[in-house]
């Protein structure tokens, strides 16, 4: 099964603002450098801010 799939089957998140793929590079991402700042700047396209990556 691909982790696509598995989150949307799982129905980790509540909302659905974001895109699962972001979703999923944000936690892939956050698992690498272990800071949300971090994280919000790589993918900062679509995500603005470190609370919501928190979030």
């Amino acid at each position: 099964m691909k982790l696509k799939e598995l989150v949307k089957e799982l129905e980790l998140f509540e909302r659905e603002r974001v895109p699962n793929d972001i979703r999923i590079l944000g936690i892939a991402t956050y698992i690498q450098t272990s800071s949300t700042r971090r994280t919000a700047e790589i993918i900062s396209d679509s995500s603005p801010s470190n609370a919501t990556v928190w979030k």
